[in-house]
């Protein structure tokens, strides 16, 4: 078993920090209607809650090359979606952004300050939230959402172990893959370039970025809940 409290590189503990995946409703409607209509697969790989209380997403939706137009059509249709920001690749991939009106699970998983690493839709299945948090920030989400009465399943629930720290290759990798705009919206380097350039495969390549990105965040969560339990 790990241990309740990691340390910090200062000798402080660190607060535990969970991994936990929720499986539940759809985001959006228009996630929906592309899982559905368009047989798409469709990844949130960000979100942030505006002023106004609107959420603003990054997107990553897969789909049939033939049928990218016919479903960005679709998007621009959504009267729930608004400033949508849409980059086409030739593989079927469409990434972009937009701004939504109603998503009571985002904006409550942001309220509950918990992280929201990811949102994946499949078609068959429902939508598996993947978020980061603490003890107190996973609770008071779970309890946000019953309060809401929004149906939802913990799939996965896990404390981040001391091994899930950052190995020096890993933020070497990390370290590139940010200096050459891996991570910049639009992208200025594709992960199959990034991959040649390092001699390793794609699929090799987006693990350690993953779980890296993973570890980076777990760290995150976890010094920004001891400085909240000092003040």
């Amino acid at each position: 078993m790990a241990a309740q409290n990691a340390f910090l590189g200062d000798g402080r503990a660190r607060p535990s920090v969970l991994e936990a995946i929720l499986q539940g409703p759809q985001p959006h409607k228009w996630i929906e209607t592309a899982v559905r209509g368009y047989s798409a697969s469709v990844e949130i790989l960000d979100s942030k809650m505006q002023s106004r209380g609107t959420m603003q997403h990054i997107f990553d939706v897969q789909v049939k090359p033939p049928r990218v137009e016919e479903l960005i059509g679709a998007m621009r249709g959504d009267r729930d979606l608004t400033g949508l920001e849409v980059i086409k690749s030739e593989n079927g991939h469409i990434y972009g952004s937009a701004v939504s009106r109603r998503c009571t699970v985002c904006k409550e998983v942001a309220k509950s300050k918990c992280f929201l690493a990811s949102v994946s839709v499949r078609s068959g299945e429902r939508a598996q939230w993947t978020v980061l948090g603490n003890d107190g920030s996973f609770r008071g989400l779970v309890e946000a959402l019953d309060r809401n009465q929004i149906p939802f399943e913990i799939k996965l629930k896990k404390t981040l172990e001391d091994n899930d720290l950052l190995t020096t290759r890993q933020e070497q990798i990390l370290t590139i893959a940010f200096e050459r705009g891996f991570f910049d919206f639009p992208k200025r380097l594709g992960l199959k370039e990034l991959a040649a350039d390092m001699g390793v495969s794609t699929s090799t390549l987006a693990e350690i970025l993953r779980r890296g990105q993973k570890k980076i965040l777990g760290e995150y969560l976890g010094r920004r809940s001891l400085l909240h339990q000092e003040r």
